[in-house]
This record gives structure tokens, C-alpha cells and sequence, in this order.
């Protein structure tokens, strides 16, 4: 029996492996500076403490939530002005403390009647259930082995004399599940608070089968709960209003509008397997799940949310906590490898793509969300527990306060190991459970981390403070609160821990002389506090907005009361509240710091309705395209040649080409396919409609891969020929369905096949028309992308030059630098200097922007002439204009984005090391960076070894793999074979000022995600030129997030030379999926049109409006 229990949490489905770093605040602990003091606690008289005995009854391995901490709930209880706190203890007695001013506090708990000591308590909700304008206090409970009425939630009634009496069974909301937190908000409209409930299973780490069998069974226990106020009395109704089918483990909600269609949704933050939940009301008291048509990846261990304005752009924004170590070896001492199968076998049953780290879910406008977390700095703060988005500072953005911490490092791999042989050996069976329990307990070891704190840059980036704000602690820390505790205009925090008293922290930014605002909303008589109020206040060409909700982060509820830091600006020029039922107001002119009040009784009648805008951009690709094209990849499993690759390299398709193949005016396109597809040629009539021709000679090459098409004129005929690049990464190398082809043109637009093409069997990439001999006719450069099955192997480039007809290789001769010049993925050939001859500007994977110049007939490498020897990285696309009309080419190059695991600098590179390292006749990557005075690899021990078993032999322990180099591990003969390394990633402009090049980072926005895709043009016809780029890379490796956060940007072009972004409410155009290619093409009457190819789905058109 024993045995059975105790081996069910190291039974581990997977855990994901990041290794991107936070930067490190380099700056020391200031003491004229602190922004937060921690309030000694015998001075504020709270000396609560969630203390947790460790034995054979708390055990982890079988109760698995036993140090998930517990919450805290503020609130002003007697209605002094002052916030008072409620602490929830798991088996200790929950504790309630008056603020008595300035920091000290009185424990009324026993005359308050609310200690409830009985049964595991979790999560907390102060709000005014009863609408008497009085605080109550509601507890969810739920343990490993609780009876039901040790388990029922209880509801303390405030009785307005600091007494409370519990009546959760009179309102209807004792719910016997095993229940985490609650939210109150008012989901119908009514002005009364309603309630949804996170249960969960009794059940810990279950397969994916399982959790699909217990969400059909919709066993009252195990699932979410609402509640319908109905006169005072909750009334369950949670099926009838589509709050089914789910099974999770809901350690994080939020209620808010998260569409911004008016109705107040709900969202879940589940742990484990079972992915978050997106409930969309729908405004008829039903809801409608839709988290995976609105979020393109998600956390799998999600734990604490938040939901709040980070950029202050309109819309909220949504924080997820993980588990993710920012510490290197941490990192490759706690987790391990994820599972292939089961990743995949998630996907196809709907739990969508889970990954391990924080989330920051960027608001793209009315419910399409990005995770930028990797960007802003966030993404790994250890095992992370409540997220709190809030002002600190005053200077009118929000930052984040994050709680951390887990008494055992249960997840440290060793320990496990450890575990391991114990229950094999006879011992474990002669023990006790109790002997056993703690033989265990003290193989997993105590690692006290600080909390985290970010201060928002203003630009997306958030800077980690813990120690310069004074918030650098050791604790395990879960439940947080913030509230103005002194009334002095900040946010304190108070924070609830494992075995050790509370946290207070006194917010000093009153002393940095920025403003404030606070505001109390006088809500409707059941909606006293006005829960669901919208508020946005204007100053100074500035915006903020916020819903008001108390239930955040973790297990708990904020101060009820809204706060808007001002920075140095006094006076704010209007308030805008939309109450929850759709009234609204306006207040202009405010003075910053104070408490301002505003009435819903004072609210107009007045409805608030959404404006249709008109966007630049049209999606008409069903109006225009008959039939549509549909892309459709041949699968194949890249890893299974070569196990650590980044990402995979047989998903590159498809491409696209434009040119009027029929001389009748008007331009068509050529649009590849997939090997075992064809591609498809599309005519454009009068109407500006388009029309698919079919043609045997693409049909009769259908089983190469398109990865690359370009229409020139090859024979001098003076119509558009077609040549398209063959790739891919599943064929065999010098395979002949890697040979590119030629087909030309008869004027009408009918193509045959030629055998004018040297034998050439590369996987390439592009063909890139240039008259490099100035004869008249057109020769190429073709692009090789890589050597299947041997990444990173520089696989061969070519320049071919064109005899009257007839394309001959001359690389040997006249580029043979060009020929080995890298992964190239994309190529232009402009005139950088003016000298009326143009050079060809090459880039790829692992590349530097590379220049070749056209010297006696040869291709001369001039990228030092350039400076540009140091621009290393994964660029995708190069275009050329003249965007600041100086009359010379500048260009703008896409590259993988600085939203990516993967991080890269001039000082700390990226780095590749490949070779047969083993001699089993498999090249071997190890992909590395620098940490701390060395190089270590990316990838972690597991799946290293499973590249290199003889690696597994060499080190016995996972702690000996994560205090070794990348040289120690591989060995001397590390840098014998392929070393590439990456110095920028970030996607460009190449500013050209008379021949000498300036790199300047687009746009924050462009480097969400990888960029694919480029067009020039001036869009919304000011005569400026613009910028649209599409892409993303759904091709990572499973223990890599993919890159997914591009929905298409459109950067509108500035007489300054800034290019502003443009949100797609406006532009029109938004594709949150995997774009390989965008052209502009010429529609009918004078339109602009522009396609977008997406692999393994729909060709888009959008027109200009």
C-alpha cells in the first residue's frame, strides 16, 4: 500500500526544458533608494504564520498541493478607511487582522469568530456577498483526504460590529468539491454578484486519457462551479450555461472582459495536463470555451494569473505563472526532458500547446492574444505562485510583483534518482509509512529563493528589481495581496508563507514625489463595490484603463479600491466608467492624489457600442480565389535524423511569385506545394478575380518540394519564365528530387519544362535574377538552404550564368567564396553605393548580412568593407527600398525576433558546435551559450545523452552535467567540425546613408516573432513609404517554445524615418499563424493586394482599401 502512494508524483509526464536567462539587475541594493521596507513583525503586531508539519499525513508524494501555500484576502471590514487583512492558514487557524493605522494591527480573529481551523483551506474572496455594503469573507477548502464537511467552502457574514457568522449553507454556497478559489462578479447583468468555483480532481499527475474521461463524466466534486445569485440564494448552473467538459486543476481566475464585447468571461489557469479554460459569455447567461482560437500556446503548469493593462494601450493583458528556474544549473538540476509522444498526443486531443514558462499574453485587440514573455524579460522566476501587475512606482505603468517558492525541490532529478533506489531497496518495505515519509522528505532538499519584482520599462521590457526595491527575501511565498495600507497613495504588499510569518511591505514611492489616483466606486446595492466597472482616465495625450476585479494572482483578493499611478502629471482630464451593466460616466478635470468616489447612481442611461472601423486591409480570398489554395505538408520528423536540432527544416513552404505570365496587363501568381503536391499556377481576369490553371508539367514534379519560385525572363523572349527551388530536409543528400527547375513561358502563359539547368541536387532556398556580366540577359543566384539530415552544414551556393539560354555553373570560377557562404535562406541584388553597379546582399542561419561585389567579373566577399562581419544570425528575409526617399537603397531584414528562448549578443553569442563527435555516422549539435566564465549547452542531460549515449556513461549525476563546460561534456575535439555562432537577433533596418550601412532595430512590435515575409509600399497613400512583415515558426524543437506571437504587422512610415505600429483593428491584417511568404500583387481597377502563404493551410489575399 505504501509503496502504491508513494510512487505516484515521480511518475512525471514531462517537463518542459528552457533555457533563455533573465538579465540580472546589476545594480546593489540602495539604500537611499528602496522602494519597499519590510515591516518588522513585531512592530505591525501580524504574526501569522502557514506553518506545515511534515509527516506521513502532509506527505508530497501523496498529497501533491501540500506546500501550494494558501491566500490572503484585504479589505476594509469596518468601513474606517483603513484595509484590513485575512490570512488563510491549510491547517493552521486562518487569521483576521484590523489595521489600527501606520502600519500596526490588532488579531480579532477569535471575537471575529472566522479562525475556521477545521479542514485544508486554500483560496480566499473578500466582497460584499450580501450587498449591506459590509466586507464578508468567503474560504474554499479542499485536502487530500477531507470529509465532505471538512471540505464544504465556508462564507462568513460580516455583521458590522467585527463579528462574523458563517452561512455558507443558507446562501447555497457551501460547495463540497475539493475546491481551490473563487471569483464573485456579475456574469447576467442583474447588479448582483454571482460565482464561479476552481474544483478539482482528488486525483494527481493523470495521463491524458484520463483527464478525457473524467471531463465527460462531469462528476460534481472534480468540476468548476457558477453560481447564480437568484434573490440572495446561489442556484448552481453551471452545465446549462456551457461551463462543462472540464477537469483541471484551477489555481488561477480571473473574471473579466476579456473580448471586450461588454460581458464579463472567465478565465481558468489550470496546472498539470489539462489545459486553461477561455469561457466567453455570450450575454444570454451561456458561455462559449474558446481559449485555442485565441491563444496560439499556453503555460502546462499554470499556476497564479493576472489580468491587467501592461501597455496601456486600451486592452488587458494576461500574466501566467510557471515554473521555470532562471538560474542555469537550477535549471538542468529540476528538469527534465519532454516526452515527443505525449506532446503530440496532447495536441490532438485538444490540450493544445503547453509550454514551460511565465506567460505574458499580449492583448492584440479584442481577445487575440500573443505571449511575449520571453521579450519582456519575464518568462522564468522559479516555481512561481501569485502575479500581481500593479504601479509601484507611481510613473503610470504597471509593473509585476511575483511570489515564489516550494518547500522540497521535488522536481531535482538526483533526489529523484535517489528515491528511486530507496523504494527498491528491502528498507523501504521493513519501514513504517512514517519512517519512510520522512527517509524521503530529507532526500529532497530546502532551496529558499527571493520573490521577484519587475519595474515596467514603458516599451514592452520589464527590469527585475528584487534587490535594488528591497523585496530580495528567501521564502516560500504563495498568496499576495496589494493595497494602500497606510493611505499614502502606493501599493503595499502583503504576502502569505510556508513556514515562516508573513510578509508586509511598506511602498516608499510616495517619496519619489510621482502622483496618484485612487478610486472607490459606490456600485449598484448588490454590487456595492462595482465589480466589473471599467475605468479610463486621460492625461496628457496619456490613457490608462482598468476593469475593476479583486480576485488576482494567487489564492487571493486585492484591496477593493482602483489605482492609477500619474507619474509627475497633477491633473488627470477625463474619467470614463462603464459600469458592468452598461451605464456610463464621465468626470473631467481631476486633481491627482486623492480618493476620489464615484456613484453608479449618478451613472447615465447611456449604452456603451462598438464602432466598425474602416481597416486599410480586406481578407477576400474566398470573393477572389477560385479554387483556394490550400498548402499541405508532407510530414516528416527531422528529429529523428538528428535528435537536437533547433527546429525542424522540412516545413520551409510554401512560396510565392507574382508577374503577369499572359501579357494581358494584369499580374498573376505561382504559389508552390509540398512535396506530393503540386503547385498552382493563378490568372487574374478583368474583374480582379483569380483562376486556377492546371498544367502538366508542375503536376509531373509534384513529388519535389517548392521552397522557393521567381518569374524571369530566362530565354530573352520577353515574357516571365518560371523557376522554382527545390528543398527540404527529408531527402537523402544529392537526391534528384532536389534539382531545381525551369519552365518556360510561351507567351500565353502555358509553361514546358527545359533542361537548360546544370545538375545541381542542393536543397535550396531562392533564385535571385541578376545580369552580374552586364550582357543583357538574365543569370542567377541559387541559394542553398541546407544539407538534409547534416544541420548546420553550409551546404553549396551557386551563381549560373546564362548563355543564350543554356544556365552553366561558374561558382568555382568567379564566386567560390559565395558557394560555401552559409544556410542561405534569402538574397536581393541593389546597388548599395551609387556606382551603377549593383552587389548582391546575401543572409541565412547563422550568417552575417553578407555583401558581395561585382569586381574584374568576380564576386569579391565585402562584408568587412561593410562592417557588417559581426551581424550573425537567423535572418529570413531581405528586401530593398529606398525607404527614407535619399536616393539609395536601404533594406530591411527579417530575423528570428527577440520574443525567443534563444537569446544572442556581441558579447554573449549563441553559439553551435556539430560534428560526428561519437563516430556513429550521425552528426551531433550541441547548441550552447555562455554562462557566467563559460560555454554551456542549451540542452540538458537527458536528451543529450539520447543524442550521445557515451555522454550518460561520462556523467553519473545531473548536478556533475550542470557544473560541467560545453568542452568538458563534448570533449577536445569540441570545435573539430561545424562552429557557427549568432550575434543579433533582432530583426533590422539597414539604414543607407551614401554607401555606408547603419543597423537600426524595427519596431518593438516586429520582434514578437520570427519575420518570414517583407513588403515595401506606401499603403495608406501618404507618399511614405510603409512596411508590412508577416511570419512566425511553429517548426521548434517540443522543449522550445514556438514562435507564434506574429499575427502581421503593419508599420506605417513617418516623414521622421520612424515607422509606427499599427494595430490590426485598424490595418485589417491578422494571421496568427505559421506565414512562410507575402507578396503585393496588382488587383483589377488600381487596387493593391497582398498574398499570404501559410504552411499547411490557406493561401490568403487581403486587398487594400
Amino acid at each position: 500500500m505504501k509503496y502504491k502512494y508513494l510512487i505516484l508524483i515521480f511518475s512525471l509526464l514531462f517537463l518542459c526544458c528552457n533555457e533563455a536567462t533573465i538579465k540580472q539587475d546589476s545594480e546593489k541594493k540602495n539604500q537611499d533608494s528602496v522602494l519597499f521596507d519590510l515591516v518588522n513583525n513585531d512592530i505591525s503586531g501580524i504574526t501569522f504564520n502557514n506553518h506545515i508539519e511534515e509527516n506521513f499525513k502532509n506527505f508530497f508524494a501523496i498529497f501533491n498541493y501540500v506546500y501550494n501555500g494558501a491566500g490572503v484576502a484585504i479589505g476594509d471590514i469596518n468601513n474606517d478607511g483603513l484595509s484590513d487583512i485575512y490570512f488563510v492558514g491549510n491547517e493552521v487557524p486562518n487569521k483576521l487582522y484590523l489595521n489600527k493605522g501606520d502600519f500596526k494591527f490588532e488579531d480579532i480573529s477569535t471575537q471575529a469568530k472566522v479562525s475556521a481551523h477545521k479542514g485544508w483551506h486554500n483560496g480566499v474572496v473578500m466582497a460584499d456577498v450580501n450587498g449591506d455594503n459590509l466586507q464578508d469573507i468567503y474560504v474554499c477548502r479542499g485536502g487530500y483526504n477531507d470529509t465532505d464537511n471538512n471540505r464544504e467552502n465556508l462564507l462568513f457574514i460580516n455583521q458590522g460590529d467585527l463579528t462574523f457568522k458563517e452561512e455558507a449553507a443558507s446562501y447555497g454556497l457551501n460547495d463540497k468539491g475539493y475546491s481551490i478559489m473563487a471569483s464573485f462578479f456579475d456574469y447576467d447583468k442583474d447588479n448582483d454578484l454571482d460565482v464561479y468555483i476552481t474544483n478539482r480532481p482528488n486525483k494527481f499527475f493523470m495521463g491524458y486519457q484520463q483527464v478525457l474521461q473524467g471531463k465527460q463524466k462531469e462528476e460534481d466534486l472534480f468540476r468548476d462551479k457558477l453560481y447564480e445569485n437568484v434573490n440572495g440564494k446561489f442556484i448552481e448552473v453551471s452545465l446549462n450555461a456551457g461551463i462543462k467538459n472540464n477537469f483541471g486543476y484551477g489555481l488561477g481566475i480571473a473574471t473579466t472582459d476579456i473580448n471586450s464585447d461588454g460581458n464579463t468571461d472567465i478565465f481558468v489557469s489550470n496546472d498539470y495536463l489539462e489545459r486553461d479554460y477561455l469561457y466567453l459569455n455570450q450575454g444570454n447567461k451561456k458561455f462559449k470555451e474558446e481559449l485555442t482560437s485565441r491563444f496560439n500556446h499556453i503555460p502546462f503548469y499554470a499556476m497564479g494569473v493576472d489580468v491587467v493593462d501592461f501597455n496601456n494601450d486600451g486592452f488587458e493583458d494576461i500574466i501566467q505563472l510557471e515554473m521555470s528556474p532562471e538560474d542555469y544549473e537550477r535549471s538542468k538540476t529540476t528538469m527534465a526532458s519532454m516526452n515527443t509522444k505525449l506532446f503530440n498526443d496532447m495536441t490532438t486531443n485538444g490540450f493544445h500547446y503547453q509550454f514551460m514558462h511565465n506567460h505574458l499574453h499580449l492583448n492584440r485587440g479584442n481577445g487575440i492574444f500573443s505571449d511575449i514573455s520571453q521579450l519582456s524579460g519575464i518568462a522564468k522566476t522559479d516555481w512561481s505562485w501569485s502575479c500581481l501587475g500593479s504601479d509601484f512606482d507611481n510613473d503610470g505603468y504597471r509593473d509585476l510583483y511575483i511570489t515564489n517558492g516550494f518547500k522540497r525541490d521535488v522536481w531535482d532529478k538526483d533526489a529523484n534518482a535517489a528515491f528511486n533506489a530507496f523504494m527498491r531497496s528491502p528498507v523501504s518495505r521493513q519501514n513504517t509509512n512514517e519512517q519512510n515519509a520522512q527517509h524521503i522528505i530529507s532526500l529532497f532538499k530546502e532551496n529558499k529563493i527571493p520573490n521577484y519584482i519587475y519595474k515596467n520599462n514603458g516599451d514592452l521590457t520589464f527590469s527585475k528589481k528584487t534587490n535594488e526595491w528591497g523585496v530580495h527575501q528567501n521564502s516560500f511565498s504563495n498568496g499576495a495581496a496589494v493595497a494602500d495600507l497606510d493611505n499614502d497613495g502606493d501599493l503595499d504588499i502583503v504576502v502569505n508563507n510556508i513556514n515562516q510569518p508573513a510578509f508586509i511591505y511598506k511602498n516608499n514611492a510616495e517619496k519619489n514625489d510621482n502622483n496618484f489616483l485612487k478610486i472607490k466606486l459606490n456600485g449598484p446595492t448588490q454590487n456595492t463595490t462595482g465589480l466589473g466597472a471599467k475605468v479610463t482616465i486621460n492625461y496628457n495625450s496619456k490613457k490608462q484603463f482598468h476593469e475593476f476585479k479583486t480576485v488576482r494572482g494567487y489564492l487571493s483578493s486585492v484591496e477593493p479600491l482602483i489605482h492609477f499611478g500619474l507619474g509627475k502629471n497633477k491633473v488627470i482630464d477625463s474619467i470614463k466608467i462603464v459600469w458592468n451593466d452598461g451605464k456610463t460616466d464621465k468626470i473631467k478635470n481631476v486633481k491627482s492624489n486623492q480618493l476620489l468616489h464615484i456613484n453608479y447612481k449618478e451613472a447615465t442611461n447611456s449604452i456603451v457600442t462598438q464602432k466598425t472601423a474602416t481597416t486599410l486591409f480586406t481578407e477576400k480570398t474566398k470573393k477572389l480565389i477560385t479554387p483556394t489554395f490550400v498548402h499541405k505538408e508532407n510530414e516528416y520528423n527531422d528529429f529523428k535524423d538528428q535528435i537536437l536540432l533547433p527546429h525542424k527544416l522540412s516545413n520551409n513552404g510554401p512560396c510565392i511569385t507574382v508577374a503577369d505570365i499572359n501579357n494581358d496587363g494584369l499580374e498573376d501568381f505561382y504559389v508552390g506545394g509540398a512535396s506530393g503536391q503540386t503547385g498552382a499556377l493563378y490568372t487574374q481576369n478583368k474583374k480582379g478575380t483569380f483562376k486556377k490553371l492546371n498544367q502538366d508539367p508542375f503536376t509531373l514534379d509534384k513529388e519535389k518540394e517548392d521552397v522557393g519560385a521567381v518569374f524571369f525572363d530566362a530565354d530573352g523572349d520577353n515574357d516571365k519564365d518560371l523557376y522554382v527551388v527545390s528543398g527540404g530536409y527529408e531527402f537523402t543528400p544529392n537526391s534528384p528530387l532536389l534539382k531545381d527547375r525551369l519552365y518556360l513561358n510561351d507567351g500565353k502563359g502555358n509553361y514546358t519544362k527545359t533542361n537548360t539547368l546544370p545538375n545541381i541536387y542542393e536543397s535550396g532556398s531562392i533564385a535571385v535574377p541578376l545580369d552580374y556580366d552586364a550582357d543583357g540577359d538574365l543569370d542567377l543566384f541559387i541559394g542553398g538552404r541546407l544539407v538534409p539530415k547534416n544541420y548546420p552544414s553550409a551546404p553549396k551556393s551557386y551563381i549560373l550564368k546564362n548563355e543564350n539560354g543554356k544556365f552553366i555553373d561558374v561558382t568555382t570560377t568567379i564566386a567560390p567564396e559565395l558557394s560555401t557562404i552559409g544556410m542561405v535562406t534569402s538574397a536581393v541584388w541593389s546597388d548599395i553605393d551609387g556606382d551603377n553597379s549593383n552587389e548582391l546582399i546575401v543572409v541565412g542561419e547563422w550568417m552575417p548580412i553578407s555583401i558581395f561585389k561585382i569586381s574584374n567579373g568576380a564576386f569579391i566577399n565585402s562584408t568587412k568593407s561593410y562592417h557588417l562581419e559581426s551581424t550573425n544570425g537567423w535572418w529570413n528575409k531581405i528586401v530593398a527600398n529606398d525607404y527614407d526617399n535619399d536616393g539609395d537603397m536601404d533594406f530591411i531584414v527579417g530575423n528570428l525576433g527577440l520574443n525567443y528562448k534563444f537569446k544572442a549578443s556581441q558579447e554573449n553569442p549563441f553559439l553551435v558546435y556539430a560534428n560526428d563527435f561519437d563516430h556513429n555516422g550521425t552528426k551531433d549539435i550541441f547548441l550552447a551559450k555562455k554562462y557566467k566564465d563559460r560555454e554551456v549547452p542549451i540542452r540538458g542531460l537527458q536528451c543529450t545523452s539520447e543524442q550521445m549515449p557515451t555522454i550518460g556513461k561520462k556523467f553519473k549525476s545531473y548536478s556533475e552535467f550542470a557544473k560541467a563546460d560545453i568542452k568538458e561534456i563534448v570533449g577536445d575535439n569540441l570545435k573539430s567540425g561545424n562552429a557557427y555562432q549568432v550575434k543579433e537577433f533582432a530583426s533590422v533596418i539597414l539604414e543607407n546613408n551614401n554607401g555606408k550601412l547603419t543597423l537600426k532595430k524595427l519596431p518593438t512590435e516586429a520582434q514578437f516573432s520570427v519575420i518570414n515575409g517583407i513588403i515595401v509600399d506606401d499603403f495608406n497613400k501618404d507618399s511614405i513609404p510603409d512596411i508590412l512583415v508577416a511570419g512566425n515558426k511553429f517548426e521548434a524543437e517540443i522543449e522550445t517554445t514556438r514562435a507564434d506571437a506574429s499575427i502581421g504587422l503593419l508599420l506605417l512610415g513617418s516623414k521622421n524615418g520612424v515607422f509606427n505600429p499599427v494595430n490590426y483593428l485598424d490595418s485589417g491584417y491578422c494571421l496568427p499563424v505559421n506565414v512562410k511568404d507575402i507578396q503585393k500583387i496588382d488587383i483589377g481597377n488600381n487596387k493593391k493586394g497582398v498574398l499570404t502563404a501559410i504552411n499547411n493551410s490557406t493561401l490568403k489575399l487581403h486587398v487594400v482599401n
